[in-house]
């Protein structure tokens, strides 16, 4: 924590320097979000935005046939357990895509993002809150800039890890486990047309969710600075009270008591319209996990099928060198690898856990 406080402080004082005031840093941080929406076709906060652009439109009509491709990927592969996961979870993956669509192209995002601009522009009332702003501002363009290089890293791996894959294997072979209807990927034109298409969805997934998260943060980020702004009023007013001994304050201190509560009352406003914006889409998301969550467990509660069944096999039917192979499926099916979040593994001990929490 020490070192990122101190390498804010540092970018705070980089940007005192280029940029003259508060409203100035903010807008350079939303034009490099409104670049990035703009690639997808959702640049819902640059004026006179309408969803009917052919950027969109190919967005979302991409997701729609991914739907399909992963349906008929999932009929292409039925038999295979770990294989019909996998397109379980991309499943999961395209329709979050949609809900992210859906909220981050709508008209009350705008509105949010018109009352934060509003709020930049307007002269400080005391030096403090324009200290706030630069926060807020500098905290804004650090995110963006900093999910930008990282779903860089992650688009560059990902497409690396498609380009190896067929030399390292030496075969045509697909980073993915989903290709399109009738198209042969075995085959140097099938393959092409495959990566291609695999290729738009990789880099359409990497801009839009860094599109959609710093957006997000965006939006907490400023709520988070509405709140500094209150608080540096609710200490200016004790000041005021404590040196109103005479009464000399009382119009001052009726005048930011005013603007005390009008600020909170926005502020209120403000995360209540969030929270209608971000409402669906996080029902879905979380819906979604916990789909994957229960099909990833599909491999589990298989695998645990599988050591009965070896259990149950006439042993003594079987001669001694072949009771010593089975013996060893026996033993590593009571230690199977098993799917994890990064840090443990899911299992319904660990489902459990998660579902309660959310």
């Amino acid at each position: 924590m020490k070192i990122w406080n101190r390498y804010l402080k540092r970018k705070r004082a980089l940007y005192r320097t280029q940029f003259r005031t508060p409203a100035e840093l903010f807008n350079s941080a939303c034009d490099m979000l409104i670049t990035c929406f703009a690639v997808c076709g959702g640049e819902r906060m640059k004026p006179g935005y309408t969803r009917r652009n052919a950027r969109l439109i190919f967005l979302v009509t991409d997701l729609i046939l991914y739907l399909f491709v992963n349906v008929y990927s999932m009929a292409i592969v039925w038999g295979s357990l770990l294989d019909v996961v996998f397109c379980f979870v991309t499943l999961g993956v395209a329709i979050q895509g949609l809900a992210k669509i859906e909220a981050f192209t709508c008209p009350e995002l705008n509105d949010l993002h018109l009352y934060n601009v509003a709020r930049f522009e307007l002269t400080p009332r005391v030096p403090e809150v324009e200290e706030a702003l630069f926060h807020t501002a500098t905290m804004c363009k650090l995110f963006i800039r900093i999910l930008a290089v990282a779903f860089s890293i992650v688009w560059i791996a990902i497409q690396s890890y498609a380009i190896l894959m067929p030399l390292v294997e030496r075969k045509l072979s697909l980073a993915f486990g989903f290709y399109l209807p009738l198209i042969d990927y075995r085959t140097p034109v099938g393959f092409a047309i495959n990566w291609v298409y695999q290729l738009i969805q990789v880099s359409e997934g990497c801009i839009g969710l860094m599109a959609c998260d710093t957006c997000l943060l965006f939006l907490i980020v400023n709520a988070t600075g509405q709140m500094d702004v209150i608080i540096i009023y609710l200490r200016r007013l004790t000041e005021l009270i404590d040196s109103n001994e005479s009464g000399e304050n009382d119009d001052k201190i009726a005048d930011l008591l005013g603007d005390i509560v009008l600020k909170h009352l926005e502020h209120t406003n403000y995360v209540r319209d969030m929270d209608k914006l971000l409402k669906k889409q996080f029902f879905i998301n979380f819906s979604c996990l916990i789909f994957e969550l229960v099909a990833s467990l599909a491999i589990v509660v298989r695998n645990d099928k599988l050591v009965k069944e070896i259990y149950n096999v006439n042993w003594y039917g079987l001669s001694t060198n072949h009771q010593k192979t089975l013996k060893q499926v026996l033993l590593a099916s009571q230690h199977p690898i098993v799917l994890t979040d990064g840090f443990s593994a899911i299992d319904l001990y660990n489902f459990v856990e998660v579902f309660i929490l959310i």
